[in-house]
């Protein structure tokens, strides 16, 4: 796959690996291709002529893909590849195969298919340098204007989803490999929402080893089935030696966010009679573009005078600790901090976005309640916080605890890098002291290591 889509070939000289990374080009294993063409549902299709579509297609990969592994389907298919890389293109052999090279999010094909496979491009489009996507803004309109699940910073994979099947025929099914994020993440909310609503979801996670070296990208096989009476219809499974391992089914998913499940999670939720988003309300810190434009908050390596408090941001952030240190040269007067956010004046506790070792929380109480930018969360307390026995600091102790670290784990898996506020709000707590110290044990209880369940 390319930018909408190469795959190449396992001989790609190691020059164009840097050209492949420009355009959110990953090759796909032969073992995951292989793998995806045993999920078709081959009698379904046996009895009539099929029309088979491949996007992103370069060298047609999943095509070839199909013919090693099912020659009767592909004998009997019209096939197809979409492809918009001409100078990316590897000629094929196969002259029956019909290549398109068009932008296939803008692509009119006049007719539906049978069958969708592949690799879509992954990537937030745009033209700025931090994204490897390279669109222009008045294409990147264009697919806004076209895609109902476009959200937020959308990552191209996900119009490529909702594209694909809106081309399948009743009945038809689209197998995609993709990034494991749309099961999580907010910006993935629509895409989730028109996957229950238009038919059957099943999702394999591969986990973070399929791209590797190359990219570290948690990924999973999307199968699709465009059968409107199941709609809402989920299930969740994980490739493990050769096995899919299920995790959960479900007949009235909403689009609500996929989690793993195991006899841990389940154990620790039994202990638990909320979860953070009970309790409390969850909110980022202000970012640099906010900071610049606060006209109360001066740029300087030293305090002004007492009556400036340093702006602090992660890296004053440490697992259950606070370096209340001038890091970032920013200051404000400390009657000001309201400007900023009016819960900067209140203690309260502060959550790290991002991830100190493997799967680490760093949590502390901002005692001093100082204020903050950039990538760390603040928990608000509701008012029903007062139906828990628990103090802020056990909280503190627990959300740092080898417990929380094993839950999110079993919960989150590889998929993302950090804790988006929807994963946060996730993490079960308990009512009472007694309960937290049998929690802070639990993850060392041999009885939940590693025994997946189903539900």
């Amino acid at each position: 796959m390319s930018h909408h889509g190469v795959s190449f070939n396992s001989q790609i000289a190691a020059s164009e690996l840097s050209f492949r990374k420009d355009f959110g080009i990953f090759f796909t294993p032969a073992w995951v291709v292989d793998f995806m063409i045993s999920l078709i549902s081959s009698e379904k299709f046996r009895s009539q002529h099929l029309s088979i579509l491949e996007p992103a297609c370069g060298d047609a990969q999943f095509l070839r893909g199909l013919k090693r592994n099912k020659v009767a389907l592909y004998n009997k298919a019209q096939k197809t590849g979409v492809e918009i890389n001409k100078s990316v293109y590897v000629p094929l052999r196969e002259d029956e195969i019909k290549i398109v090279f068009a932008d296939f999010l803008l692509w009119e094909p006049g007719q539906k298919f049978d069958l969708i496979l592949g690799n879509p491009p992954y990537g937030i489009p745009s033209l700025s340098k931090h994204y490897a996507i390279k669109v222009d803004d008045s294409t990147k309109a264009r697919y806004k204007q076209l895609f109902s699940t476009w959200y937020g910073k959308y990552n191209i994979y996900g119009a490529f989803i909702e594209k694909s099947i809106e081309l399948l025929k009743e009945q038809g099914e689209l197998i995609f490999i993709t990034p494991a994020s749309f099961l999580f993440l907010d910006e993935f909310k629509k895409l989730r929402e028109f996957l229950a609503r238009h038919g059957e979801t099943v999702i394999i996670y591969l986990g973070d080893k399929v791209f590797k070296p190359e990219a570290d990208i948690a990924a999973a096989v999307l199968k699709f089935v465009n059968r409107k009476k199941h709609a809402g219809h989920l299930s969740l499974g994980e490739y493990v030696h050769q096995k899919i391992i299920p995790h959960r089914h479900k007949t009235n998913w909403q689009g609500e966010i996929i989690t793993f499940r195991s006899a841990f999670t389940d154990a620790l939720k039994e202990h638990c009679s909320f979860s953070l988003g009970d309790l409390f309300d969850v909110r980022i810190s202000p970012r640099t573009p906010e900071i610049k434009k606060n006209s109360y908050i001066i740029c300087s390596k030293k305090q002004i005078d007492k009556n400036y408090l340093p702006i602090l941001n992660s890296r004053n952030l440490q697992v259950g600790k606070i370096i209340y240190e001038p890091l970032t040269s920013c200051w404000i007067h400390k009657n000001k901090t309201g400007t900023l956010r009016a819960y900067f004046n209140k203690p309260h506790i502060v959550v790290g976005l991002g991830f100190r070792g493997e799967r680490q929380i760093a949590a502390a109480f901002d005692a001093r309640a100082y204020p903050w930018m950039g990538d760390v969360y603040h928990l608000i307390a509701k008012e029903c916080f007062t139906d828990i026995e628990l103090s802020p600091q056990d909280i503190v102790q627990y959300l740092n605890s080898a417990t929380v670290r094993r839950y999110i784990m079993d919960t989150f898996r590889e998929v993302t890098y950090h804790l988006s506020i929807t994963q946060l709000k996730q993490i079960p707590l308990p009512k009472t002291f007694k309960a937290l110290q049998q929690l802070l044990h639990l993850s060392h209880c041999h009885t939940y290591h590693s025994q997946l369940t189903v539900s």
